[in-house]
């Protein structure tokens, strides 16, 4: 049988210049939940720990590593991340969640579904379904969008990536400016050659008799 060890919760004082505030850390190392009333600066979830956030709030950042798994459906936050010595580590987003950012690094992954993000760097594996991406995608690594009606415009959006605009499989529309940088010295970003569009299966069929005509055209 399973042990469940109990999730630990560490408060500390930070003094400010304009006086006083706290700071709350809660460590998860087995199942748990995050809903409305509750409030932390930090959240870390380790071993195979899951952990719903369904409200509430966390002002700097919530870290998953290990294999933990963290479903957030609800909620505001500053930033997420699965940790750069995650192992299999899984952010699952939905609902009406909002966080500023939102970053993969080591071997997470990210799952989303719903929500509203406003920056999202990816360095591992994602795979988008829905929601809103406000600011920007960044990618280094692969980003499966599942969806409809997709066009890219090299030109658009604010970071010099162009823009993907498309629907998602529940017929809602998006726009995601994608992120690119070419800086002397430094490795090259460029988000589009990263994204993989996997269309809904009348999307295939269209492309699918498209593919067909055009070899007919040959």
């Amino acid at each position: 049988m399973k042990t469940k060890k109990l999730s630990i919760i560490v408060a500390s004082v930070i003094f400010l210049a304009a006086g006083q505030a706290w700071t709350t850390t809660i460590a998860f190392y087995s199942d748990g939940v995050i809903q409305n009333g509750d409030e932390y600066s930090y959240v870390s979830v380790y071993n195979d720990a899951i952990v719903d956030m369904t409200g509430g709030t966390v002002t700097i950042q919530l870290g998953a590593y290990d294999s933990s798994t963290v479903n957030i459906s609800g909620g505001v936050l500053n930033g997420v991340f699965t940790s750069g010595e995650s192992v299999d580590s899984t952010l699952n987003l939905s609902g009406s969640m909002q966080a500023d950012e939102v970053e993969i690094w080591g071997s997470g992954t990210l799952n989303m579904l719903g929500g509203t993000i406003g920056s999202v760097e990816i360095h591992n594996v994602a795979n988008l379904y829905g929601g809103t991406i406000s600011d920007y995608l960044l990618a280094t690594s692969t980003v499966n969008i599942y969806g409809y009606d997709f066009e890219y415009d090299p030109l658009a959006g604010n970071y010099q990536g162009g823009q993907l605009t498309g629907f998602w499989l529940d017929d809602t529309p998006f726009s995601i400016d994608l992120y690119y940088q070419d800086i002397p010295g430094a490795p090259i970003i460029d988000t589009w050659s990263h994204i993989v569009l996997i269309p809904e299966p009348t999307t295939i069929l269209l492309l699918a008799i498209g593919g067909i005509i055009l070899r007919k055209r040959d």
